[in-house]
């Protein structure tokens, strides 16, 4: 996996979710076209570690490290999570569904699941960069303070396997 554009698509990736947990900070039409954009964000990246899912689901229950086990699990959950927040958000879209021309009745449940899935997809966002930071750190490093640098070194953690 190429590190620098990993690094750019995990960024705007994260931007972009940063931005669309707060819909009041663009208004609700801005939220709504935004997220709808991001969406295509989400499937690059996916596309993009699909030989790393591959991988690490043949090797689940073979030789894995714990920690891979947990990163996988954890990757799993957030695109559930995104996936459950995709699809609440257009049940209560009020702008990007009625102009398609769709309009969806019901909406309180689907707002609640939308809310509870943005805030628990929020946390395992969160646990998973944590459980990534030594990668972040390095990519952070190599890509915007080495090229300042005189010397360079390469990271290890940057080149291993399990990592995303």
């Amino acid at each position: 996996m190429n590190v620098k554009l990993n690094f750019w698509m995990d960024v705007a990736t994260f931007t972009g979710f940063m931005i669309a947990m707060e819909p009041r900070s663009t208004g609700l039409t801005i939220h709504e076209w935004f997220t709808v954009a991001a969406v295509g964000t989400l499937v690059v990246h996916f596309v993009l570690h699909w030989d790393w899912f591959i991988r690490m689901t043949s090797r689940f229950f073979v030789k894995l490290f714990h920690s891979s086990r947990l990163n996988y699990l954890m990757s799993i959950a957030i695109f559930t999570g995104f996936v459950s927040i995709m699809v609440s958000g257009l049940m209560i879209s009020e702008h990007f569904v009625p102009f398609l021309g769709f309009h969806p009745g019901a909406r309180y449940g689907w707002k609640q699941i939308h809310e509870l899935a943005a805030n628990i997809t929020l946390v395992l966002v969160a646990a998973h960069v944590a459980l990534r930071w030594e990668w972040v750190k390095a990519a952070f490093i190599r890509l915007l303070v080495e090229p300042f640098r005189k010397t360079h070194k390469v990271d290890p953690v940057l080149l291993d396997e399990d990592g995303m």
